[in-house]
């Protein structure tokens, strides 16, 4: 399967099913500096935009399809974030480029 150095890392060799239900249909991951999880700034700033530019976000562990999806977790102001297709995340890390993520995608 295709996906951002990110996913061929972390996601492509684990044999956690978990894991790959999660990010499989999102495969061109980055982690994205989104700061606090709050409903302000720019964590809700980055959800909005990613909701307006490519629709609801898919909860793959819960039976819904989309064409990106935010991890559950941040740590330090950082999250991974998925995308159906390389270009999505290409869209998305200009439109979010600052500050630099932590992982450029190739």
């Amino acid at each position: 399967m295709e996906g951002s150095d990110l996913y061929q890392r972390q996601i492509a060799p684990s044999e956690d099913e978990l894991m790959h239900k999660v990010w499989d249909g999102t495969p061109w991951m980055v982690d994205a500096y989104t700061g606090s999880i709050s409903n302000t700034g720019r964590y809700r700033e980055i959800m909005e935009w990613c909701q307006e530019h490519f629709g609801p976000e898919a909860w793959p562990i819960h039976g819904k399809p989309g064409d990106w999806h935010c991890g559950g977790v941040t740590i330090d102001g950082w999250t991974w974030m998925g995308f159906r297709t390389k270009g999505m995340m290409e869209r998305f890390c200009k439109a979010w480029s600052a500050p630099i993520f932590s992982n450029q995608p190739s």
